[in-house]
């Protein structure tokens, strides 16, 4: 009687193509989150400018028009912009927008929306 150790052939290739199928499953569904949480992280940072804007104004009853000249906001890889809100002042309003190369979208905090809209807006796919 012979006894073979070991896998044959068939044995090693039905296990490469389910390895195959499961990363071709979990690589698209990988992609889909690494988006989803660099959309939260810029979504947080334009929040955070946002409460820091709030913060300036009551020290100085005007808004920043840069990121400078707000204590403590480190936005890491986060792109932020500021300028005046709906009002087109910045001694009244104030406007936040935010990006991330890691994602298409842009994210946009307004202290005086238009009535019926929200402060936080999303723009892009």
């Amino acid at each position: 009687m012979r006894t073979h150790r070991g896998f044959t052939l068939i044995e090693v290739l039905v296990v490469l193509v389910l390895v195959g199928v499961l990363a071709g499953l979990a690589i698209p569904q990988y992609a889909g989150f690494r988006q989803r949480g660099y959309d939260s992280k810029v979504a947080a940072a334009v929040r955070g400018v946002a409460t820091g804007e709030e913060a300036y104004y009551a020290e100085h009853r005007v808004y920043a028009a840069s990121i400078g000249e707000l204590r403590g906001m480190t936005p890491g890889d986060v792109e932020i912009a500021i300028g005046a809100g709906n009002s087109g002042n910045l001694a009244s309003s104030f406007r936040v927008t935010g990006t991330h190369p890691g994602t298409p979208r842009t994210f946009t905090w307004v202290s005086d929306p238009v009535p019926g809209t929200p402060n936080l807006l999303e723009d892009g796919a």
